[in-house]
């Protein structure tokens, strides 16, 4: 572009020096990314950043299987993506798509619930862990479902105990209710993770009847590593109806990002009279109107580059080194460490506050947490542990 004033050169200049500066601060920042469940700097990706698709305006508006009359959009890319975690997940038979990050996802997944049982004539309750995603109790506020809070174990694992209270309260007080259940499969400061199996225990002696229940699970960092853990249990095939995914977590996206999958044949049942839009000629079937196609070639690349063996790989190898710092921390007895097996997160008692600040840990009272992502490897964690022995 040419620059027509003086002026505008050095508005130009200024902003390219601002921008440098910022790289430069945000590449020092990303060697000290220890509380936060992304990968901070992924060079694999670069390709991504440079290419030409980085200038196309590319928009899957709608739901993923239907194209419509724009042809600027990347939704083969998407079905592709969504295929391969309906996989991970032994679901056949799939509906999805990809969102702006887990919220969203989280979002749809208590929309679908609510509607499913409004469809009903049932009236839906919402029932979530005290340890769950921040998002959960606002994505029932923002749908207006009654929501009712289960406590949880030490762990961050719900009470089961609590769960079979609270619905057998409603059970008593209302006859026609839907219950609409969150699993943490993973919760954001423990990793905790709720069983599929526990919650259906409940259910079954309680006398709870599949129909009025729904069950979505909250998979945002844990979801590309629970399908290769040994004790899994198989979730779709044992009542789950829906799951929320992270890409920017665990796979690696450069850019905020998420999966939201459920059965075809429950998407049909619930949404079957989706509005169709004439001027896009697609249906309505996401939260979002426009959607950023660049995502879906993002994770498309990521899952090209990777396949299962890969993910299961980096999956076996940040469990090895989240229980090598759990070892490390209690070899020299710093306080509060705490770890629940087959997780990449480890917590222990919040340090000092220039420790805090120059590792971007994640805290909570008196509690901070390590997520042994990718990037952090045993030299970083031996320097990590160095400080926290020093400073004690």
């Amino acid at each position: 572009m040419r620059i027509e004033t003086q002026a505008q050169y050095e508005a130009q200049t200024a902003a390219e020096i601002r921008l440098a500066e910022f790289l430069a601060e945000q590449i020092r920042n990303s060697v000290t990314y220890f509380g936060y469940p992304e990968i901070p700097q992924n060079n694999d990706l670069a390709i991504l950043g440079v290419s030409g698709l980085a200038k196309l305006h590319l928009n899957n508006a709608g739901d993923p299987s239907i194209h419509g009359n724009s042809k600027m959009h990347t939704k083969e890319f998407e079905k592709e993506v969504l295929a391969f975690v309906a996989d991970l997940y032994e679901l056949e038979n799939h509906w999805g798509y990809i969102t702006s990050g887990g919220t969203e996802g989280n979002l749809y997944g208590a929309y679908m619930g609510r509607d499913y049982f409004k469809l009903q004539d049932k009236e839906p309750y919402f029932l979530f862990s005290e340890s769950s995603h921040y998002s959960i109790p606002k994505n029932a506020h923002l749908l207006d479902i009654k929501q009712r809070k289960i406590q949880s174990q030490e762990s961050g694992e719900m009470s089961y105990e609590h769960l079979r209270e609270v619905i057998a309260e409603i059970h008593a007080t209302n006859s026609n209710y839907g219950l609409v259940i969150n699993l943490n499969i993973g919760t954001t400061m423990t990793g905790g993770m709720d069983q599929l199996s526990e919650v259906q225990k409940v259910l079954r002696e309680l006398g709870i009847e599949q129909e009025n229940v729904f069950l979505h699970a909250d998979a945002a960092l844990m979801g590309f590593i629970y399908p290769f853990l040994e004790s899994k249990e198989d979730l779709f095939q044992n009542g789950l109806s829906s799951i929320a995914i992270s890409g920017h977590k665990f796979p690696g996206t450069i850019h905020p990002c998420g999966i939201f999958l459920s059965s075809k044949e429950l998407q049909d049942k619930t949404f079957k009279k989706s509005s169709w839009v004439p001027y896009l000629e697609v249906h309505d079937t996401t939260i979002s109107g426009s959607r950023n196609g660049f995502l879906a070639i993002n994770f498309w690349y990521i899952i090209q580059k990777k396949g299962i063996e890969g993910f299961k790989r980096e999956a076996e190898t940040c469990i090895e080194n989240a229980n090598y710092l759990y070892e490390k921390l209690k070899s020299f007895n710093y306080p509060d460490v705490a770890y629940n097996p087959n997780q990449i997160i480890v917590t222990f008692k919040k340090p000092q506050d220039a420790i805090v600040k120059k590792y971007q840990l994640a805290t909570q009272e008196d509690k901070a947490h390590v997520v042994v992502m990718q990037h952090i490897n045993r030299h970083k964690i031996d320097e990590f542990c160095a400080i926290l022995q020093e400073s004690l």
